[in-house]
């Protein structure tokens, strides 16, 4: 096994309530000749009382090129990225020196050399650091780093990986685009980052650790490429989300979580937690309904929702860091980490507290 060390989050300076970001999008569309009344329920409805991003709202009144929104992405995300790392490091007294393996998750923006590139160069890391950077999983990537950094430190149990995963979701509005979708995203998604330390069971840390990593299962389905991802325009990237997310959801979530216990052998009754990527009120609510669960059984992915919207790849770490940070466990629980992404795809990891 692998243990979560600590779990450490960084949010943009400036903090907006979801009432501000709901005026701001009526006035905007108002201004670009729409009025779009009915719709202003979107807001009202995403369960989300605050929202962090990396620009002011004048940012986004007029038109960004691609150059614009990319060198805002690398400013942002090395930045965020820092802070999220030294959070995570403070919260147990670590040092940069305990890490051998950077994986770098983002989708919201593309930087070459990446931001783990930078973030060696920046903080002085060892130049023999491994680095992974991975793109384009978007709201699944967090728990795929995970599952990566489980089977790193399985195979090099004396190692210790440090996951960065930042986005920059606002990037993504586009003020021009009067469409429903773009209006629904700025109603959710936000900007944040998190880091995550896993260590290997011969790796000093791994006593400091209170989650144990077991397994994983990664779902990619079929004929579903069109459920969730980017379409590529001129000016960046623009969000691409079904309706039926919740519905895949329901119809599914619950046998791949059997697909995963049924190895150990575990059945559901002795799942004691879960830490859902909170992606929206209709998807907790589908999580809920499809394995049965009660309405506080994901209050800590409500809570991250509530206080800091859809953050993408970043989201299930929040969720992680407030269920280890309330502490209100006993040992040898299991508990399941879940999310979803492009692809339509699926990410699940078993872990048992210590």
């Amino acid at each position: 096994m692998s243990r979560v060390i600590a779990v450490g989050t960084a949010e943009p300076l400036h903090t907006f309530k979801q009432s501000e970001i709901r005026d701001f999008a009526c006035t905007h569309y108002l201004n670009k000749g729409t009025e779009i009344g009915k719709m202003l329920r979107v807001f009202d409805n995403a369960w989300i009382n605050t929202r962090h991003f990396v620009n002011t709202p004048d940012w986004f009144d007029t038109p960004k090129r691609l150059k614009a929104r990319s060198e805002s992405f690398v400013q942002h995300a090395l930045s965020l990225s820092k802070s999220a790392i030294n959070s995570c490091l403070e919260s147990y007294g670590g040092d940069y020196g305990e890490f051998e393996h950077i994986i770098f998750v983002s989708s919201t923006g593309v930087a070459a050399p990446t931001i783990d590139a930078l973030l060696i160069n920046d903080l002085k890391l060892d130049p023999h650091m491994k680095r992974t950077p991975v793109w384009g999983l978007g709201c699944v990537g967090g728990a795929v780093a995970l599952s990566r950094a489980l089977e790193y430190t399985k195979a090099y149990p004396k190692s210790a990986v440090m996951i960065v995963a930042v986005e920059i979701c606002s990037l993504a509005f586009h003020s021009d685009d009067l469409s429903m979708s773009n209006l629904v995203a700025l109603s959710l998604f936000s900007d944040g980052a998190a880091a995550c330390m896993i260590a290997g069971e011969q790796n000093p840390l791994y006593q400091q650790g209170r989650v144990n990593l077991i397994s994983s299962l990664s779902t990619t389905y079929h004929d579903s490429l069109d459920v969730m991802g980017w379409e590529v325009i001129d000016d960046g990237f623009k969000a691409i989300f079904s309706k039926d997310i919740p519905k895949i959801v329901r119809q599914n979530v619950k046998s791949i979580v059997w697909e995963l216990l049924k190895r150990h052998p575990l059945r559901l009754e002795n799942v004691n937690h879960y830490i859902a990527h909170p992606g929206g009120p209709k998807v907790i609510i589908s999580y809920e309904e499809s394995l049965g669960l009660s309405e506080g059984a994901l209050s800590h992915s409500r809570s991250v929702l509530g206080k800091h919207g859809n953050m993408s790849s970043p989201t299930v770490l929040y969720v992680l860091k407030e269920f280890m940070e309330e502490n209100k466990y006993d040992l040898n629980e299991y508990g399941m980490i879940s999310a979803l992404g492009p692809g339509f795809s699926s990410e699940l990891l078993l872990f048992k507290t210590a």
